[in-house]
C-alpha cells in the first residue's frame, strides 16, 4: 500500500531540468493550475510589507551591523564586515563628535533601506517560474478534497497522493538505483505517467466542481435524472484512472519485494565472499592453539628448569655442608688455632 504523504507539486516532465527542480520543492508561492493566475504586484512584486519590512532591518544594519549582518549575508562574513562596520560607527563618533555619528548612521540606513528593497525583495526567481509556467504543474487545491466523493467515488487529492507516492517508491528503490530496472527507463516513464494521471484528475476535480455548483439546492426528478447521468460518466473516468493507480502501486510492491531480495543477495554474497577470510581465521585459530601449547611447554620447562637450578644449589650446598661435617674436630681446630 501507498504511504501517506504531504502531496508536492505535479510538475510536467517536458519542462527543463532546472525549472523543474525549482518548482518540485514545495509548493510555498505557486499557483493552482485549475484557477486563474493572479496579477503579479507592483514594482517587480514587491509590496508595502516587504518596504516596511526592509525600513526596519536596515535600521539595524545601520545602528548595530554586527547583530545582523551574519544572519544576511552568511554567518563569517556576516560577523567580519559586521565588526568592521561597527568598530568605524564608533570611530566616526569618537572622531567626529554625536553628530556626525548620527548622519552616519542615517546615511548607511538610506543605502541598506535602497539595496535591501532592490536586491532582496521581489519576485524571485522560482516565482519568476511559477508565473511563467502556469498550468503545467499542479497542486494539492487542483484535486478538490473529500466533498467531491458523492460525485467521483473516491478522493481526487488521495488519489494522486497513492500515485505519487508509488512513483517515489520506485524512483528511490535500490534496484532501480543500481540500473536493475533499467529497460523500463522509469525516470522517463513514471514522471509522464504521474503527470498524466494528475492532468485527468485535475480535469475530473474541475468538472465534478462545475456540476457541484450548477446542480446548487435545486431539486427535482429532472435534475436527479441529469445528475445521475453525470455521475455516471465521472465515475466511469474515475474507474479508469483507479485503474492505473493501482498499477503503479503493485509496480511499488513488486519494487519493495525486490529491494528485500537484492539486499539478501548482497549480504549472502557479501558473506561468501568472506569466506576465505574465514577459513584464513580458522587456520590462525588453530596456529594459535597450537603455540598455546608450545608455550605453555615453554613455560613448563622454563619452571622445571628453575627447579633443576634450585635443586642443583640445594645439593651443592648440601654436600659443602656434608663435607664441612666430615672433617676431623681436631683438624678444624687446628686450623682455627692456626688462624
Amino acid at each position: 500500500m501507498a504511504q501517506d504523504i504531504a502531496l508536492l507539486p505535479v510538475v510536467d516532465p517536458a519542462l527543463e531540468d532546472a525549472e523543474r527542480a525549482l518548482l518540485e520543492k514545495s509548493a510555498d508561492g505557486l499557483f493552482p493550475a485549475t484557477r486563474p493566475l493572479p496579477e503579479e504586484p507592483g514594482l517587480g512584486g514587491r509590496t508595502k510589507a516587504d518596504i516596511w519590512t526592509a525600513l526596519g532591518v536596515s535600521a539595524v544594519c545601520a545602528l548595530l551591523p554586527v547583530t545582523i549582518l551574519w544572519a544576511l549575508i552568511g554567518v563569517w562574513p556576516g560577523l567580519a564586515v559586521g565588526l568592521a562596520a561597527q568598530a568605524g560607527l564608533i570611530w566616526v563618533g569618537v572622531q567626529f563628535g554625536f553628530e556626525a555619528f548620527i548622519l552616519t548612521v542615517v546615511g548607511v540606513h538610506l543605502l541598506a533601506w535602497l539595496l535591501i528593497v532592490v536586491l532582496g525583495c521581489g519576485t524571485d526567481e522560482r516565482q519568476k517560474v511559477a508565473r511563467l509556467r502556469h498550468g503545467r504543474y499542479y497542486l494539492a487545491e487542483d484535486f478538490g478534497d473529500d466533498s467531491l466523493r458523492e460525485l467521483l467515488g473516491h478522493s481526487p487529492l488521495r488519489r494522486m497522493e497513492r500515485a505519487q507516492a508509488a512513483v517515489t517508491t520506485v524512483l528511490q528503490s535500490q534496484v532501480d538505483r543500481d540500473g536493475l530496472l533499467d529497460d523500463i527507463a522509469n525516470d522517463v516513464t513514471l514522471p509522464a505517467q504521474q503527470y498524466e494521471i494528475a492532468q485527468r484528475l485535475a480535469e475530473l476535480t474541475r468538472l465534478a466542481r462545475r456540476v457541484r455548483t450548477a446542480a446548487g439546492d435545486a431539486s427535482g426528478s429532472r435534475v436527479e435524472e441529469v445528475l445521475r447521468t453525470q455521475r455516471q460518466a465521472l465515475r466511469l473516468s474515475s474507474s479508469a484512472l483507479e485503474e492505473r493507480v493501482e498499477a503503479l502501486e503493485r509496480y511499488a510492491e513488486n519494487t519493495r519485494a525486490a529491494d528485500a531480495a537484492y539486499r539478501e543477495w548482497e549480504a549472502v554474497r557479501e558473506l561468501e565472499q568472506l569466506g576465505e577470510d574465514m577459513h584464513e581465521l580458522v587456520v590462525n585459530t588453530v596456529r594459535d592453539e597450537l603455540a598455546v601449547a608450545e608455550i605453555e611447554g615453554l613455560a613448563d620447562r622454563s619452571r622445571l628448569q628453575d627447579l633443576h637450578r634450585v635443586l642443583d644449589e640445594a645439593r651443592e650446598a648440601g654436600l659443602l655442608a656434608t663435607r664441612f661435617a666430615d672433617e676431623p674436630a681436631d683438624r678444624r681446630s687446628g686450623d682455627s688455632g692456626r688462624a
